[in-house]
């Protein structure tokens, strides 16, 4: 089917289910998603395939807690995005797989330091409400998503910071990387190439898979503490890291 063997099909259906349970549950979970497409359609060609698929996934995300979201925080990110993007398509166009990974594993592994160091705190630690931060977080956000779907442990440090409820933070997340998955959908199909009609069948045949993890995801977030919720968003940080470097 699709000119894939049973076993790339399967991975392709797994995918689509980690896909749909990251946006509507533990959010940055996509990593193991990334590596299994990467196996199958290589690394560039295979962030084409996934974009369209996250896409559909924030879609579900923002039906469910989009009214919990906070576009406030998220403008202000999106100038400092849309030059992270422009960066990541020019030098990832540049870059090989191993390379970018190499980049991406290095920025995740900080980002992780700062989650645990956070976690160890007895208070909360709050960002500075500045323009350098929301600089800082838009235009790496943007570079990482764009050469390696790698954005989620980087936001998941400033969301994570901002001590919202798990409800506002999926709302939160769910609109900026909605926004951003769109605003880089043009240089995939005119600049990399990597969406094309042709592709799309593999979004279309993904979305029911899609739909049920993101039930699956719904069910944990109406089931797991505020304290496991974070601790989970680490673990799979942490994943992400040592994907990226392998």
């Amino acid at each position: 089917m699709f000119g894939l063997t049973t076993i790339e099909l399967v991975m392709l259906v797994v995918s689509a289910l980690i896909v749909g349970f990251s946006k509507a549950g533990i959010q940055g979970a996509t990593i193991p998603a990334v590596a299994m497409l990467a196996l199958i359609f290589g690394g560039k060609e295979s962030s084409g395939i996934m974009l369209p698929m996250l896409i559909m996934g924030d879609l579900v995300a923002i039906f469910k807690y989009g009214r919990q979201g906070s576009l406030k925080d998220i403008l202000r990110l999106m100038p400092a995005t849309v030059l992270g993007i422009i960066g990541g398509a020019v030098i990832g166009s540049r870059l090989n797989d191993a390379q970018f990974k190499a980049l991406m594993g290095v920025i995740v592994l900080i980002c992780l330091i700062l989650l645990i160091l956070r976690q160890m705190k007895a208070q909360a630690v709050e960002l500075p409400d500045n323009k350098l931060i929301h600089w800082g977080v838009g235009i790496v956000s943007g570079f990482s998503s764009m050469v390696g779907n790698a954005a989620g442990p980087i936001f998941n440090v400033y969301v994570l910071a901002k001590n919202l409820k798990k409800a506002n933070m999926i709302g939160t997340t769910a609109w900026f990387f909605f926004l951003m998955n769109l605003l880089k959908v043009p240089f995939h199909v005119f600049m990399w190439g990597t969406i094309t009609w042709d592709t799309m069948k593999y979004t279309t045949f993904a979305l029911p898979f899609i739909g049920l993890g993101a039930l699956g995801g719904i069910w944990i977030i109406k089931n797991i503490s505020e304290k496991w919720y974070r601790r989970l968003i680490m673990l799979t940080t942490a994943i992400a890291a040592v994907r990226l470097f392998m």
